[in-house]
């Protein structure tokens, strides 16, 4: 008799720590995407976005939790002008070209991204010197719509740097862009912009695991070794 209660004993833990170990088996790693827009004049602009934190309860069910892994923060931005250009050097040229150049930046809790931007753009057959008439002639080249598009990254896996992004409230990311544009080929012009501005998209990616929330398994452990003790009363 004292050999069945044994044996039915070592059964109960045996199934309870079958359990335990099906629950702190190593989880898959799963993701929370978050994307926001933004657009503004330049130069210089900005815009604040808000996002939710990291809930490590949000939409797991009682008895498990999610564990923040990593943060990625990705940011895709646009940067451009319609932009004419007017030789008034008395000096012609074979190279006559705009140059745009700037960066858009997010920081979020901390964690930075950065979108640099470097555009060039070449008036086809050079250009002619001033002909002292503003805005018109061969001296003068409209060369529309100037923009480059560019991405930037950031990402934090530290314990002490993931701590910012959790909680069950929002976060703002703050989002600031500058740029400008030059003339390269003559020593003198005049350039012309107008609907200088950047957009894009943010988005913010949380890397997280499930498990059992602390104290779970060792209570399924518990109840598989009280239900045997059940059965044989």
């Amino acid at each position: 008799m004292s050999t069945m209660k044994t044996t039915q004993t070592m059964l109960a833990l045996a199934a309870g720590t079958i359990v335990a170990g099906a629950a702190f088996a190593t989880p898959s790693t799963n993701t929370q995407v978050q994307s926001s827009s933004f657009s503004f004049p330049l130069s210089p602009g900005a815009a604040t976005l808000s996002f939710d934190l990291f809930d490590p309860f949000a939409g797991v069910g009682p008895g498990k939790e999610r564990i923040l892994q990593k943060v990625k923060i990705t940011i895709d931005a646009t940067i451009g002008a319609n932009v004419t250009a007017e030789n008034d050097s008395s000096i012609g040229s074979d190279f006559f070209a705009v140059n745009l150049s700037g960066f858009v930046t997010m920081n979020f809790g901390g964690l930075n991204a950065a979108a640099l931007i470097n555009k060039t753009e070449v008036a086809p057959g050079g250009i002619a010197p001033s002909d002292g008439v503003p805005g018109s002639g061969p001296d003068f080249f409209d060369f529309g719509f100037i923009s480059d598009t560019q991405s930037g990254m950031g990402m934090a896996e530290l314990p002490a740097d993931l701590s910012a992004f959790i909680g069950a409230g929002m976060i703002n990311a703050n989002v600031s862009g500058s740029g400008g544009f030059s003339v390269s080929g003559v020593t003198d012009s005049t350039l012309q912009i107008s609907n200088f501005g950047a957009s894009g998209t943010a988005t913010i990616e949380y890397f997280y695991k499930i498990i059992p929330a602390p104290g779970a398994a060792g209570m399924l452990a518990v109840a598989g070794l009280v239900g045997v003790r059940r059965r044989r009363a």
